[in-house]
């Protein structure tokens, strides 16, 4: 995904990050299933920034990365001008091992990119959230991490996705109709909402 920074999780509560608990990594053969590269649509350069779980320990370097954040992107993802990454969602996050995914860089340690897709209180069905740092927007990471997680749904009994996106941010809807399944918007206020009911039979994305 290339604009990166636009579909959220549930609405957040204001709490500091450092209130979220651990957990433990995601199971190997999720993060064995994350594509090491997918093709952008833009022009900028796709990075092949590793993606890794989110434990405990990250959440230091999570926080770091959503204060280099601008305002625009924080609204973006969740919607409203909140001053923390909402401690529900991290905790959300670190609840299920194989809930998320990150983007790091090696050399620096710095997280550019968190992406998650939490279970609703259906179990079945999960809402997809991105967010990418603004100085790494555009370079397909956030497409790379949505592959990811969207690979690993079927092993999780996950049948159906959701996300909201601002309207202003129809471009990433757009790019959501890219993931197989049956797509279907609906306008609820300032934002789209996305669902995807995914194929019965796993598919294999293929690079862009």
């Amino acid at each position: 995904m290339d604009s990166d920074s636009g579909v959220r999780p549930s609405p957040p509560d204001r709490a500091d990050a450092d209130a979220a608990g651990q957990a433990a990594c995601p199971p190997a053969s999720l993060v064995r299933a994350c594509p090491s590269r997918a093709r952008s649509v833009h022009a900028a350069p796709v990075l092949d920034l590793p993606l890794h779980p989110v434990t405990g320990s990250h959440l230091a370097a999570i926080a770091a990365m959503w204060q280099r954040c601008t305002l625009a992107t924080r609204i973006a993802r969740f919607h409203a001008p909140v001053r923390h990454i909402p401690a529900s969602y991290l905790k959300a996050v670190l609840d299920d091992p194989a809930a998320s995914v990150m983007a790091q860089h090696e050399s620096t340690g710095d997280v550019v990119a968190l992406a998650s897709l939490i279970r609703s209180a259906s179990r079945d069905s999960a809402e997809l959230g991105v967010l990418v740092e603004d100085a790494w927007q555009r370079r397909g990471i956030g497409r790379r991490a949505v592959t990811c997680l969207i690979a690993g749904a079927p092993s999780r009994g996950i049948t159906e996705v959701e996300a909201s996106v601002l309207a202003e941010n129809a471009k990433i809807a757009d790019l959501l109709r890219q993931v197989p399944g049956d797509f279907s918007l609906a306008i609820d206020g300032p934002a789209l909402k996305v669902r995807i009911r995914l194929p019965a039979t796993r598919h294999t994305p293929t690079e862009q």
